[in-house]
């Protein structure tokens, strides 16, 4: 095939071609504003300027030009666009993975036919032999009976079909490994490309000029294609015998609008520019009355107690981890990127240190056996930084490096920053529960259920280890039903509101201990609890 000759229109050659490089980005959670901004030294009368090299996705009807400086007003202000010329003018990089993928669909079509005649032969062979196998009675039957030819001859159709099958599955497995590097290359190719590669984009401004001399221009448009994340990075060390938390805000930010920020100013909003507002629909809601049962039935359910941690004041926490966008907790925030920012259009993430904080880390080991049988360590500081943390993931290191990932919500100035850093290896648990059969007592009728749980820890480190364990028994919101802590119970504990039993342990290296939590479930005659 030859060359791609599709030529893109040039550019008006009465226009003055100027330099307004990119000097401000606002990137937002879906696309960004860029802002051109320089200078000229303009003759009086009107001016027809073109600036070259701008993104060919922005929205037209967010181009705006504005002047700062100088005698001159604008008249009008558009954005062109044009195809590229030849296929040439592809980068070399985007050439050599598009000719990589040629290679790959050719050797991909290859082991197609390889398999397809692989199968093709296997089963002529399959025939071969039920056919070889339906001739052996009738030979039988005419007395020709050679059971050295015949092991002869099926032994060899046999180890031909092995072979054939072999390939046949040689051809399929090298035709999916070739399907899974051809995708991945597709993808490869698709985050190399740029919107510019095919698409030329520049904007015509005409200018009329009062008084000949220097003038300042500004153009200011809308791009898709650009987002941003906040995601952080949490470091726990001690220091002279203290734990202390290092936290630092980064941003992630990607773009692919086929113009590189190179040397920008780059503000990180998180306004919602795209989100609507709309009032829910009403519905009638209808009263009846009914009549009260007879019998009073009862359910068992689980419900999830959301707790907002300390000085809270009891505000129920936002679910800001189930956002797709940013969280900046209610009022919009404009985060500056320190220094000239670079961010190539390629698709590929840039990150950006924003600030960070230091402060006194509280570390426990807590344990939810119900839940999960691991003791997680929970490291809980105050944001002493200017800012809140917004929501994102976050990157947890430890003295010896990064031990993995965890997410964070919306954080004031001042609030409390909890983190999970994974389990701790040398503490072990093992629950135990037991259930025992109803029984009716004989004077009250009522209905006893008793329920045993045992936990069973063991330290297997070098040091000490203090750990919080947190179990619970049921919550009765009814007369009918009553849950009773029973003899056998370790320690002094009593069940909160919400039915959570808290032990605090602390074992010695190679220690171990027992934990045994005891209730009784009662119901009333006549209720029916599942």
């Amino acid at each position: 095939m030859g060359e791609h000759t599709e030529h893109r229109p040039s550019l008006d050659p009465e226009r003055r071609l100027i330099e307004l490089p990119i000097h401000e980005v606002v990137v937002l959670e879906d696309r960004a504003t860029v802002t051109r901004r320089g200078q000229l030294v303009a003759t009086a009368g009107r001016q027809q300027l073109s600036i070259e090299g701008v993104a060919p996705v922005l929205q037209d009807v967010s181009l705006r030009a504005e002047l700062r400086a100088g005698a001159a007003r604008i008249a009008d202000v558009r954005v062109r666009r044009a195809l590229r010329i030849r296929q040439a003018e592809r980068p070399a990089a985007i050439r050599a993975l598009e000719e990589e993928g040629e290679a790959l669909s050719g050797r991909l079509r290859a082991a197609g036919e390889r398999g397809w005649r692989a199968v093709q032969r296997h089963q002529r062979l399959w025939e071969m032999l039920i056919q070889g196998a339906v001739e052996i009675p009738q030979d039988a039957a005419w007395g020709r009976v050679d059971p050295d030819a015949w092991r002869h001859t099926f032994g060899a159709l046999f180890e031909r079909a092995r072979a054939q099958q072999e390939q046949l599955l040689d051809a399929h497995f090298e035709a999916e490994d070739l399907a899974s590097e051809l995708a991945a290359l597709a993808l490869r190719i698709q985050l190399a490309g740029r919107p510019d590669v095919r698409v030329a984009a520049w904007i015509e401004l005409d200018l009329v000029v009062d008084e000949p001399g220097p003038i300042e221009l500004s153009a200011s448009y809308v791009v898709p294609n650009a987002m941003w994340r906040p995601l952080h990075t949490a470091e726990l060390r001690q220091v002279d015998g203290a734990d202390v938390l290092r936290h630092v805000v980064r941003a992630g930010v990607w773009q692919n609008t086929g113009e590189d920020w190179g040397g920008v100013r780059l503000l990180l909003s998180t306004a919602r520019s795209s989100s609507a507002t709309e009032p829910p629909l009403l519905s009638d809601d209808l009263l009846k009355v009914q009549r009260r049962a007879e019998e009073v039935s009862l359910e068992a359910r689980e419900v999830e107690v959301q707790t907002t941690g300390p000085d809270s004041g009891g505000a129920p926490e936002p679910r800001a981890i189930d956002l797709p966008g940013v969280d900046d907790g209610g009022e919009v925030r404009l985060l500056p990127a320190p220094g000239a920012s670079v961010v190539p259009s390629d698709g590929a993430p840039a990150f950006f240190d924003l600030w960070s904080f230091e402060a006194p880390a509280k570390v426990e080991r807590i344990a939810i056996p119900e839940r999960d049988p691991r003791v997680i360590v929970r490291c809980e500081a105050i944001n002493e930084g200017q800012r809140p943390l917004l929501a994102g993931p976050v990157e947890l290191v430890l003295d010896h490096g990064a031990i993995g990932w965890t997410e964070t919500r919306f954080v004031p100035p001042g609030g409390a920053l909890e983190l999970s850093f994974g389990p701790d290896d040398t503490l072990r648990l093992q629950r135990e529960e037991r259930l025992s059969r109803d029984e009716v007592d004989q004077v009250d009728k009522w209905r006893r259920r008793d329920q045993r749980v045992d936990l069973y820890l063991s330290n297997l480190g070098l040091s000490p280890r203090t750990l919080s364990i947190t179990e619970r028994v049921p919550v009765s919101e009814v007369e009918e039903v009553r849950i009773e802590l029973q003899a056998g119970t370790t320690g002094a504990v009593k069940p909160d509101a919400d039915g959570f039993v808290r032990w605090s342990r602390t074992l010695e290296p190679g220690a171990r201990d027992h934990i045994s939590l005891r209730f009784q479930v009662a119901t009333a005659p006549g209720v029916d609890f599942g």
